[in-house]
């Protein structure tokens, strides 16, 4: 009998079946495994059943792979996945992950910016970091070199927890200079989440992927420094398309966002 990991990743690996697609398909079959299984011969074609048989046998290797590694799934069936990955037009509907999967739907702020932030916005971000954790949030990031590798240290020192967006799989941590920071992530209660299986191809064409992930996880989302044609803007594009808050710290520059903090209007990022 086919799981619920097995069909989603065998229907999301055929040509044609983007993540929308098979949301829309199995969303349309109210959840429910054997009705998605049962109408499959009225979507495909003769050439499509093969594909799927082959990426059903993939799966199977997948599963086996997670389980000596010790990496869990979960994917759009599970109650427990957070209905606000599947919103917009490129929902999240399988991941991959290692740690505490219970802070996935708890109330969150992404942190991010650039890989080269100055040590007088890194200074400044600090405190900030520390009242987000005393607020009760899950700081959300990317674990990329500079902003997010701070963000998720301060974090874990301040006592808090943390969501660490993989762009690659939790079998090859990507940048290699942030293993060390996986590991304290993972050691502390917290959580490693990637959209790709074990042993995938890391590629730079990951990154946005990643960060529509880290807006779609994230309540609210807090710039510590970037500039306008940087990566971090593809989440705070994402972010402001969904109406959500876009915070950056004071003398950021940015033209894109209108809500500045610091230390002394720092309750606005709470409100």
């Amino acid at each position: 009998m086919i799981n619920e990991f097995e069909f989603v990743f065998g229907l999301l690996n055929i040509k044609g079946f983007g993540k929308k697609k098979v949301l829309d398909y199995i969303e349309s079959h109210c959840f429910n495994l054997e009705m998605c299984i049962l109408y499959l011969d009225f979507i495909f074609d003769e050439s499509q059943k093969k594909v799927f048989e082959f990426n059903l046998l993939k799966a199977q290797e997948i599963e086996k792979e997670c389980e000596n590694k010790k990496i869990k799934i979960l994917s759009l069936f599970d109650d427990k996945f957070p209905k606000r990955l599947l919103k917009g037009k490129d929902p999240c509907i399988l991941i991959y992950y290692f740690g505490n999967i219970g802070l996935i739907s708890e109330k969150s702020i992404a942190v991010i910016g650039t890989r080269n932030p100055s040590q007088y916005f890194l200074d400044k971000s600090n405190s900030i970091i520390k009242k987000i954790v005393e607020n009760d949030y899950v700081i959300v990031s990317g674990l990329a070199l500079g902003c997010d590798a701070h963000g998720h240290s301060k974090c874990l020192e301040f006592g808090g927890k943390t969501i660490a967006v993989l762009p690659s799989s939790i079998d090859n941590i990507q940048p290699r200079q942030n293993i060390e920071i996986a590991r304290n992530i993972a050691k502390s209660g917290s959580l490693l989440i990637s959209e790709y299986p074990p042993k995938s191809e890391y590629n730079k064409f990951n990154y946005p992927e990643r960060d529509r992930i880290q807006s779609l996880l994230s309540d609210k989302v807090l710039v510590i420094q970037a500039s306008e044609n940087s990566g971090t803007m593809i989440c705070v594009r994402k972010s402001l398309q969904d109406a959500k808050p876009v915070y950056a710290l004071k003398n950021n520059n940015l033209s894109l966002i209108d809500i500045e903090i610091d230390d002394n209007n720092i309750e606005l990022l709470f409100k």
